[in-house]
């Protein structure tokens, strides 16, 4: 009877466990978690590089940019359109967007670039997802932080 109760409990405690990790934040579930207004928080590179020409190399993308350079906004609308823009007085420039790989994947094409964040992690307000770059001759995972505005 008590060797029951025993697995009986640790089943239970199991359970518990195993349904409370799991949140639904983790994932995007559908388009609509992504549509909306986002501006791009922080880019760094998983390796030091002389990212922006300076002579220095750095992982920080994102801190060599000038305040003007940081302001990137992205605004992704229903069907996969959108609009982006980097910089203070800068043209906004159509863009396109799409969910991939079960929506681990969160493709955005612009109008000279194309950024493919996998790994995709999600909280209410953040969107973090990891870009493959090839620069001077290697390839590193450039890592973008979105946050909803």
């Amino acid at each position: 009877m008590l060797k029951k109760f025993f697995t009986l409990s640790l089943l239970t405690i199991a359970t518990i466990f195993i349904f409370s990790s799991c949140t639904k934040s983790d994932v995007i579930s559908n388009e609509y978690d992504v549509v909306g207004r986002w501006a791009v928080t922080g880019i760094r590179s998983n390796i030091a590089n002389d990212w922006n020409g300076d002579g220095y190399s750095e992982t920080d993308i994102y801190g060599t940019y000038s305040s003007c350079q940081r302001d990137i906004v992205l605004v992704f609308d229903d069907y996969g359109t959108g609009q982006g823009r980097q910089g203070c007085n800068s043209y906004w420039q159509n863009l396109n967007w799409q969910l991939t790989n079960n929506n681990h994947n969160l493709r955005i094409d612009l109008i000279e670039d194309v950024i493919e964040l996998s790994n995709l992690r999600v909280s209410s307000n953040t969107i973090q997802g990891d870009d493959n770059v090839y620069s001077n001759g290697r390839y590193y995972t450039v890592t973008y932080t979105l946050q909803r505005r």
